[in-house]
């Protein structure tokens, strides 16, 4: 790991050069591959300024404390990164799990449709009926232009939908004729 530790109206003694050493190995602890490490140490009258940028794999963190002591706003600084790199791994963690769950649901749902068995109709006429399930349509409340919309595109027979106007369930369906069908539940 490469630690560049600059003053600006300070001059950095060697004290303080081990001491921000010695924190950015507990930063390391954290982030085992840190590439890079800059360290700007800035004294205004009162207000000492530690400002903390590392880059490790692809991320970029950076954090700025000031306080009356250097020591102080190098520890601060410090506590600050190591938030931001725990929120980070928290949040990558959980888009990963997030991922996995989804793809857990499309193979069930994929096992589901080949699963699929027929079922026998009520009234069976000239033989045996089968009704098979295709999928679970949900029905989303929609005008009727935009399920109009949605039948064109999808190069299906019909589309099952909720007007918005009246929260009826209604059948946009094409004819055999080329026209478009409605029927309202």
């Amino acid at each position: 790991m490469q630690v560049q530790v600059t003053g600006k109206h300070i001059d950095i003694t060697p004290a303080m050069r081990s001491f921000v050493a010695g924190k950015m190995a507990k930063l390391e602890e954290v982030f085992p591959r840190v590439k890079k490490v800059a360290v700007v140490l800035t004294v205004e009258k009162y207000r000492h300024t530690a400002e903390i940028h590392f880059r490790a794999d692809s991320a970029e963190m950076s954090a700025k404390k000031t306080t009356k002591d250097m020591y102080a706003s190098v520890e601060q600084c410090l506590d600050a990164l190591e938030q931001q790199a725990s929120k980070r791994k928290d949040r990558l963690h959980t888009q990963g799990a997030h991922r996995r769950a989804d793809q857990r649901v499309t193979k069930l749902s994929a096992k589901a449709d080949k699963k699929a068995k027929p079922v026998e109709a009520a009234e069976p006429k000239k033989g045996k009926m089968k009704v098979v399930r295709v999928k679970n349509a949900s029905s989303k409340p929609m005008s009727l232009e935009d399920a109009a919309a949605m039948l064109s595109e999808s190069g299906e027979g019909f589309v099952l939908y909720k007007d918005a106007r009246s929260g009826t369930a209604q059948l946009l369906f094409r004819r055999e004729d080329g026209s478009i069908g409605l029927m309202e539940a």
